[in-house]
């Protein structure tokens, strides 16, 4: 489990209305691109949400970790 930081709630908010690309996050939030880029593979890595297309750096959500059954 990965402790979540406003960053990743942000992240996650956003990834809840649809696919995101990494540059679209960068633009929309007001974080840096390279904490943006850490976040991504850190929640990629808990298995919460997931890169489908490499090149364009395009992530869809999975499960959100907020959301308790």
């Amino acid at each position: 489990m990965v402790d979540l930081n406003e960053a990743d709630h942000e992240i996650l908010d956003h990834l809840q209305r649809g696919r995101c690309t990494q540059a679209y996050l960068v633009d929309e939030l007001d974080w840096s691109r390279q904490h943006i880029h850490k976040r991504l593979q850190i929640l990629s890595a808990a298995g919460y949400i997931t890169k489908i297309h490499a090149t364009s750096a395009l992530y869809e959500l999975i499960s959100d970790p907020r959301v308790t059954d």
